[in-house]
This record gives C-alpha cells, sequence and structure tokens, in this order.
C-alpha cells in the first residue's frame, strides 16, 4: 500500500509542465507515446459517472433525513440517518477519484480514498446497529457500541497503513460488516416470528438490504477479496446502496407492509434461482473437465429439476394460504344466506370467515363500514354487518402468523358483495313466501269461507250442498296454485265449462258456451290469473242460478288483442238496484277488486232482457 502511494506522488510533478509525453506498451509488446496537454476541467467535462455518484449520495441523505424527522426519538432512525450522512460520504469522494481523467494529486487521491473508506465502514457499522434496534431491540444500549469500536479499530489501523494489502484493508471490513448485517437480519427473525407485523417490516428490511448490499458486495467487494477484478464499476455500483435506503425507509415507515410478503418471496425465490444456476456453472466448469456452453446446459438442467420443485414447495409452505375454490365459496355463501333462523345464520357466516382467514380474534361492532377495510399494517380487517351478524372486526390472521393484504381485501369485498346479493334474493324469497300465504289466506277467508258460511246459514239442502260443492272447488283451485305450475287457457276454460254446465243443470237451466277457437288457447295463465277467472266465473254463475230467475244462460269466452274477454248473460230479471254504481253485494266486489289488481275490468253491459257481466282480463300481466 505504502508503494502505491509513493507512487502516486509523481503525477503532480508532471502535470506541471505545459505538456506530458506518455509512452504506452500494447499487449502484443508495441510501444507507442502521446503527448498530452494538462488543462482545467470544467462542468461539462464530467462525465455521467460523476453526477450519478453525487446524485446517488444526495437521494440517500434525503431519505434517511426524512425517516429521521418523521421518528427522531428511536435509535433505529437515528443510525438509519447516519447512514445516509455515510453514504453521501463515500458516494461524494468516489465520484470525485473514480471519474478522474488519468490522475489526481497524491494527498488528494488518498484523502479521498480514506474518505470513501471512513464513509464506507461508517454505512455498515450504522446498518448494524439499524438492525439490531429495529423491529425489535436486541442488545442494551452498550451492546451498539461494539460494532463501532470493533471497525473503528480497524479502520484506524488502515489510515496508519498497518494493513498488509488493499484487500485487507478496505474490502475485507466490508464483506464482514455485510455478514454481521445478515446475522444482524436472522436474530430479528427469530425474535419477532410471533409479531406478523414486526416480521412483516423485517422481511422489507432484510430484503432491501440483502439485494442491495449483497448485490454490491457480490459485484465489488467479494472479487477483490479473492483477488479478481470487480464486475462492474464502483460509480454504478453505488446505486445499490439507493435501493438500500428506499427499502429501509419504507420498511421504518410501515409503508403497505400487508402487501409485501408474496412478491418479497417470489423476489427471492428469483434470485435464489439465478445464483444456484451461476453457481452450478462455477462448480461444473471449475471441477469437471466440461466447456462452457455443455457446464451451462447442465446447470440449467440441474436448476429446473431440482430448485424449482422445491421453490413451489417452499412458496405452499411459506406464501400460500389454503383457500376456497370459486364453487366452493359461492356453496358457502349459499349455505350462510339461507340458514335456518338469524342465529343459525350469523353463526355460519362466523365460521366462513373463520375458514378463510383463521383470525385468532373476532369482535362484534355496534358500527361498521359500508365495505370491508384493511387497517393497523394489515392487522385488522373490518366488515359490515351482514348476513344476520353484526359488524365484525377480524384481527391476527391465520393464528397471528400473516397479514391482511389486498387480494384479501378483495376476497372479503367480493364475498361481502355475494353474500349481500344472495341475501337480497332470500328476502325476497321470504317476502314471496309471506305474500304467498296471505293470498292463500285471503283466498281461504273471501271464498271457502264465505261460501261455507253461507251454505252454514241456509235453510234448504240443496243450496247448502251447492255452497259446499263451490267451496271445495275454490279448495282444488287453492291447492293446484300451490304448486307453482300455470295452466294452458284451454285446460281452465273447458274445466269451467263442464263445472257450468253441471252446475246450470242441476238448477234447471239451459247453457249457451260460444267459444271460438284461437291460437292462445296454449297460453298459460299463472296462478293469480286463472284464479280470477274461475272466481269471477263462478260467482256470476252463482248469480244467474240465486238471482236471476232466468231460464237459459249465455256464455261467450274470447282472445282478442292479448287480452281474455268472458260475458256472461241470461234472460231473467236483471240485475236491477243490486247494481248501484257498477258493483253489486259482496260477492261481487271481491270479483271486482281481484280483476283490478290484475289490470282487469269488469263491466255490466245492457241488454233488453236479463242481465249480462262481461269480464277482460291481459293474458300478460303487467
Amino acid at each position: 500500500m505504502n508503494a502505491s502511494w509513493r507512487g502516486r506522488r509523481r503525477f503532480p510533478t508532471c502535470w506541471r509542465k505545459n505538456s506530458v509525453t506518455l509512452g504506452l506498451r500494447r499487449a502484443d509488446g508495441g510501444e507507442r507515446t502521446v503527448e498530452i496537454t494538462p488543462r482545467p476541467a470544467a462542468i461539462g467535462d464530467l462525465p455521467f459517472g460523476f453526477w450519478f455518484q453525487i446524485g446517488v449520495g444526495f437521494g440517500g441523505l434525503l431519505i434517511s433525513a426524512w425517516v429521521w424527522a418523521l421518528r427522531p426519538g428511536e435509535w433505529a432512525a437515528r443510525m438509519f440517518a447516519l447512514t445516509g450522512l455515510a453514504m453521501l460520504t463515500f458516494t461524494h469522494a468516489a465520484a470525485i477519484y473514480s471519474t478522474r481523467e488519468l490522475a489526481l494529486a497524491a494527498p488528494l487521491f488518498r484523502a479521498l480514498c480514506e474518505l470513501n473508506y471512513v464513509g464506507a465502514s461508517l454505512f455498515g457499522v450504522a446498518m448494524i446497529n439499524v438492525f439490531l434496534s429495529y423491529p425489535k431491540r436486541l442488545v442494551p444500549m452498550v451492546g451498539l457500541l461494539a460494532a463501532p469500536v470493533v471497525f473503528g479499530a480497524w479502520g484506524a489501523a488502515t489510515l496508519l497503513r498497518l494493513m498488509p494489502d488493499v484487500a485487507t484493508a478496505y474490502h475485507l471490513p466490508v464483506v464482514t460488516e455485510m455478514g454481521l448485517i445478515l446475522v444482524a437480519i436472522l436474530a430479528q427473525a427469530v425474535a419477532v416470528r410471533k409479531d406478523p407485523t414486526s416480521r412483516a417490516a423485517l422481511l422489507w428490511l432484510g430484503l432491501s438490504v440483502a439485494i442491495g448490499a449483497g448485490a454490491f458486495v457480490a459485484m465489488m467487494a467479494a472479487p477483490q477479496v479473492l483477488g479478481f477484478a470487480p464486475a462492474m464499476p464502483q460509480g454504478y455500483a453505488f446505486g445499490f446502496f439507493l435501493l438500500i435506503h428506499i427499502g429501509v425507509a419504507l420498511g421504518l415507515r410501515r409503508y403497505r407492509l400487508f402487501d409485501l410478503k408474496d412478491w418479497a418471496f417470489a423476489i427471492l425465490f428469483y434470485a435464489g434461482a439465478a445464483a444456484a444456476f451461476v453457481i452450478l456453472d462455477l462448480v461444473l466448469v471449475m471441477t469437471l473437465p466440461l466447456d462452457q456452453g455443455p457446464a451451462l446446459g447442465l446447470s440449467l438442467l440441474m436448476v429446473a429439476f431440482a430448485y424449482l420443485p422445491l421453490r413451489d414447495w417452499l412458496w405452499r409452505r411459506m406464501v400460500a394460504r389454503r383457500t376456497l375454490a370459486d364453487h366452493e365459496l359461492f356453496n358457502a355463501v349459499i349455505e350462510v344466506a339461507f340458514g335456518g333462523s338469524r342465529r343459525e345464520r350469523g353463526d355460519r357466516w362466523r365460521e366462513l370467515l373463520n375458514r378463510l382467514f383463521e383470525p385468532l380474534d373476532v369482535t362484534p361492532l355496534g358500527n361498521g363500514p359500508a365495505t370491508p377495510q384493511a387497517s393497523e399494517d394489515g392487522l385488522r380487517l373490518t366488515l359490515p354487518a351482514t348476513a344476520d351478524s353484526p359488524a365484525l372486526a377480524l384481527q391476527y390472521p391465520w393464528r397471528g402468523r400473516g397479514l391482511f393484504g389486498r387480494p384479501h381485501l378483495k376476497l372479503a369485498r367480493q364475498l361481502a358483495a355475494m353474500m349481500s346479493h344472495v341475501q337480497d334474493s332470500r328476502e325476497a324469497y321470504e317476502r314471496g313466501v309471506i305474500e304467498e300465504r296471505r293470498r292463500i289466506a285471503r283466498d281461504l277467508h273471501d271464498d271457502v269461507g264465505a261460501r261455507l258460511l253461507s251454505g252454514l246459514h241456509t235453510k234448504d239442502l240443496p243450496g247448502a250442498r251447492e255452497a259446499v260443492r263451490e267451496a271445495l272447488g275454490d279448495i282444488r283451485v287453492i291447492v293446484s296454485g300451490m304448486t307453482g305450475d300455470g295452466l294452458p287457457l284451454s285446460q281452465v276454460v273447458a274445466d269451467l265449462r263442464h263445472e257450468t254446465a253441471r252446475r246450470l243443470e242441476s238448477a234447471g237451466l239451459a247453457l249457451d258456451w260460444e267459444t271460438p277457437a284461437t291460437e292462445a288457447d296454449d297460453a298459460l295463465l299463472d296462478y293469480r290469473t286463472y284464479r280470477a277467472l274461475i272466481s269471477a266465473h263462478r260467482e256470476m254463475i252463482s248469480n244467474a242460478i240465486r238471482h236471476a230467475q232466468a231460464s237459459r244462460v249465455s256464455v261467450a269466452v274470447l282472445v282478442e288483442n292479448g287480452r281474455l274477454h268472458t260475458t256472461v248473460s241470461d234472460d231473467g230479471v236483471g240485475l236491477g238496484e243490486r247494481v248501484g254504481d257498477g258493483v253489486g253485494g259482496s260477492g261481487l266486489r271481491n270479483m271486482s277488486r281481484r280483476i283490478d289488481e290484475l289490470g282487469g275490468e269488469l263491466t255490466f253491459p245492457g241488454q233488453a232482457r236479463g242481465a249480462g257481466v262481461a269480464l277482460s282480463l291481459p293474458l300478460s300481466i303487467p
């Protein structure tokens, strides 16, 4: 080292002359001379490498100062701020001497190299103390002095020129500091293994340092310790330290830690594959009589068949979470929504959440968000009230071994949306059931009950039998409607014709039935339509039998323009004052109400003799 410094002292004497003649020797033994005229360098002469290192230094200082300003009371933030100052020192010193045209004055060159060394050593010491302090304090305050004392002594020996060579003096401490940083990261991993948030922060920090500093050591320090040339220029290698600062800053600020795990492990796995590929290639070339080409192919096959299956196994064990397939999730939501009671639905909802996220704590909330929200760096997931369950806060997912990330938040929102949709469908179904029960109760009360009550108060036996017969007919219609199937128009009309003929024959009245053939005979009528048609027709025939004093009843059924028109007329005494405002007794009032509900119309056309009632119903209910 001393000889190297003494050799550089001759350069300043040369640069004081107006011109300098350099003798150059080529690799093939040939020689040539070059005459150089020294002049002061302008700013425009400075290469990109100079400005790159200056920018890296200022970037690291600004990032570390930002973190320190946000958390001034924490030792980890203070140590991180010190790394920014150290980074500014070694990058700016290196920017000057590494981008020189040919040579610098020996004192300046030496001062810059020593300043670079001090900054690099200080960076490593401060980073060691960062990981001894964060996420969890591993050593007491006095323990943080160990690294400064050891590497301070090493640095003093280097500056006093007591080291035997450059590799031992400058590069070995960098490699040693990197090793101690990795040891501190592993110790932190053990210390925070039960704290998912701290574990995620450590993973972020460790990944940043392992990639950034590890790449610098692999490209620069390690090759020189082993006697090889660096793999890339030192100035550009400093860019790895800026990556470290960005990653560590985000980790110290706990920025989006819950989104880290999947892609962090993906980066580590792919980096591991690349490292395994390079190492295998070197081992094969050095140990077997193979050229580089065959060794490259063989190492590629070994990585593909050995490392990749191992990587997949590690991914399933460390990253992938047990979840449900889409059809299983849909079935689970259906089971929750259609539970037999409110309590059962709430219990099933909690069971589903436990299957998906395995939280250590589930807390009911008085007021919840409108949509699922993740908070507390992914430790907590808040769900809105649904499935007859109050709003819930899930904490410490996967039994405290993980955090809620964006994929899990997306799953929770999809789950809540599915549950809301299915629950709305269930409530609509229940409303339909309630409405159907009310309809059946109304039909039983208005029709069957009224007819049975009428038969009960009828003194003559034939009248009582007729009332019971009509009540039984109403019951058959109600029961057929409970199946939910529609009936063809032709079948309804045929049944009405048969029933009407039988009733009129028993009463001694003649029947004229007119039903022209139509394409709408096969049209399906829903329960409400054919129930209203049958009830209205029966009521009209009953009025003709009881009150008309007629000898003949005429019925006409016609389908025209999507509507069903039915007219019942007789040759009796007519309705007279019983019609009033167009609707007479309770039977006619009930009939008119049902027709109106379906968008139909009930009229009483005038005729010379007897009475007529006309009914019009839409075949397609609005």
